[in-house]
């Protein structure tokens, strides 16, 4: 049986590259917009875009400030080969921290009242489309089968074990694990080559462009910039232009002011802060 979203994928693929919109001109990869940018930066297409202009996740700069992220300071203790013991003592020295914050706490944003109601593992950005209500509600259950599939032993599948387990020194070793044996992997093998693959956000401001990560590949995209890499292969989720700032979901919905969205989106444009936890 065919799949009818692998196929739209493919042939827009082609589309793209028949069209010669496949790569990015010099501007582009310096980080400047042209009328055809927003045709070559398409939703749903694939991309291979400079980690110069790359943030990760949690919105710092893969070329300037990936150690400020826990993920990346994890990888770059992998890289230099650091013992086990050592590796997970400083791991554990964040989640240590970040296991009593607030949504607030996480955000930088004290200030929040709507933020400061929920756990951080619940932080949503202000252009999400889900609530963090919605977030609150169903990332235990996501939490349980993202770890579950990767080796991860729960107790039960209560809510609140499953919580307790958020911060637990069992999920620490399953993420030195996993970060740990990608690297050997990649670094042994480079990237195999995969149908599913991870997605990014492109951010607009006015005439210029960056890009963040999005759902799944996380971990590789931290270890190849480690590696030396120059370029990520991504498909595109979402275009966010701050233009769009007071009808983003969770401005609209009041968990942010149109000023705190502002904030949020000039930090991951400029690559320069943490905006979410290690959960």
């Amino acid at each position: 049986m065919f799949n009818i979203k692998k196929i739209a994928l493919f042939v827009l693929d082609v589309l793209k590259k028949f069209l010669f919109l496949d790569d990015l001109n010099k501007n582009e990869l310096n980080g400047f917009m042209s009328t055809l940018t927003v045709c070559r930066l398409f939703p749903n297409t694939k991309i291979k875009v400079p980690y110069s202009l790359g943030r990760t996740v949690r919105g710092v700069s893969f070329d300037k400030n990936l150690y400020l992220d826990p993920a990346g300071r994890l990888c770059k203790d992998i890289s230099i080969g650091l013992n086990d013991k050592q590796i997970f003592d400083n791991l554990s020295s964040v989640f240590c921290e970040q296991k009593d914050m607030t949504a607030a706490d996480i955000l930088n944003l004290n200030s929040n009242k709507n933020l400061q109601k929920y756990p951080a593992w619940s932080a949503v950005m202000p252009w999400e489309k889900i609530s963090i209500e919605s977030m609150f509600n169903t990332y235990p259950e996501t939490f349980y089968k993202n770890r579950l599939s990767r080796g991860l032993i729960f107790k039960n599948k209560d809510r609140l074990s499953i919580i307790n387990m958020m911060y637990s020194s069992e999920f620490i070793k399953n993420r030195v694990i996993q970060m740990k044996g990608l690297y050997k992997s990649i670094e042994r093998d480079g990237v195999l080559k995969d149908s599913n693959l991870p997605k990014i956000n492109i951010l607009v401001k006015d005439n210029e462009w960056r890009w963040f990560m999005g759902d799944g590949g996380n971990h590789r995209s931290y270890i190849l910039s480690y590696l030396g890499y120059d370029f990520f292969e991504a498909r595109i989720s979402a275009i966010i232009n701050k233009n769009d700032v007071a009808s983003w979901h969770n401005v609209i919905n009041g968990t942010y002011s149109v000023n705190e969205a502002n904030e949020i989106f000039d930090s991951y444009f400029n690559g320069s802060k943490v905006f979410r936890g290690m959960v």
